[in-house]
This record gives C-alpha cells, structure tokens and sequence, in this order.
C-alpha cells in the first residue's frame, strides 16, 4: 500500500505539470476504489485473527485439561490440591467483595420499605427482593395526591345558574365566558 503511494509520487514528480494535473486527477479516482478494497482487506485479516484467537484459547483449554487429567492419571494429587488451593485464594477476594456489595444493594433496598415490609421481604433472595422493589417503591412513587374535596364551580355566570343555561340562552356570553376562565380552551 505504501509503495504504491510513493512509486506513484515519484512518476508525478518526473512529469511535467500538465501530466502533473492529470496524474493526480487519476490518483485521486485510483484510490477511492482502493479504499474499498482495504476495508475489506482489514475486515478478512480482522476475521481471521478473532478465528485464530478462539482457536488459541481452545487449545490452551484442551492442554490445560489434558495436563490435569496427566496428572490425575499419574495419581500426583498433591499438585492438582495446590494448584486449585491457589486458584481459589485468587478467588477469595473477588467473592468475598461480591458478598460485600450485595449485602450493601440488599440494604439500600430494603431501607426504601416501611419496616413491616423489611421483616417480610428480608428474607428474598436479591433478584427477587430487587423485582418487588422495583414494583412496589416505583409504583408508590409515581401515585399522585389527590385533594378529594369536591371541586366547585364558579358562580359567576353572567347572572344565570349554570353554564349550560348561559350557553343555551347567550352562546356568544358563554364562549367568551370559558375562553377567560378555562386554560387551554379553544372557541368553535
């Protein structure tokens, strides 16, 4: 890919400038079809490499396997014992903080609930506790106060009793009426 760039400079360099100018216009149109035909060259070589990267770790499984069944066959217990001692002291740390940060998740949920509701669902296991939390907080939070007085209407309506009998008697006093004293509303 470089050379090309270069032997293609340096003949464009050798020309006078007419050939100059239409050098490049040639190089210009050369290399739109070129970089189709990189990408799909990155892409075959990116494809190839995933493939070969599986296949590595599958190989690397398959010795790894088949040296622990070498070593179970030749009865070297011991070794595989400390080999597996050591993996699960790598572990160790990385369980115990997993615990620690679930048992933390299990109480910021639990604390969102009333303390009949601690007792009651303290006892999920946290997928389950995170789904009722996620029903029951969620939903209370969205419910809206409601002032369950009765609402009243204005008594002002121009001397009648409703607006129904305003607008049957004096519809154009009873369009002017509500375009003043309801939000949003829109005469016919």
């Amino acid at each position: 890919m470089s050379e090309d760039k270069v032997q293609s400079a340096q003949m464009a360099s050798e020309q006078p400038a007419n050939a100059q100018e239409s050098a490049t216009n040639s190089q210009d149109q050369s290399i739109e079809p070129n970089v189709g035909e990189l990408i799909a060259e990155s892409k075959k070589y990116r494809a190839r490499s995933q493939k070969v990267e599986a296949e590595n770790a599958k190989l690397k499984k398959q010795i790894e396997d088949s040296r622990q069944k070498q070593l179970e066959e030749q009865q070297e217990w011991q070794t595989l014992a400390e080999e597996r001692a050591t993996r699960i002291a790598e572990l160790e740390p990385i369980v115990e903080s997993a615990k620690q940060q679930e048992t933390a998740m299990r109480q910021e949920l639990l604390n969102d609930f009333e303390e009949e509701d601690r007792e009651t669902f303290g006892d999920l296991p946290f997928s389950k506790l995170k789904a009722v939390h996620g029903k029951i907080i969620s939903s209370s939070e969205t419910r809206v106060n409601v002032d369950n007085s009765v609402a009243k209407a204005p008594t002002n309506y121009g001397g009648y009793n409703n607006i129904v009998e305003m607008a049957t008697k004096n519809p154009k006093e009873a369009e002017k009426w509500l375009a003043q004293n309801i939000p949003n509303y829109k005469p016919r």
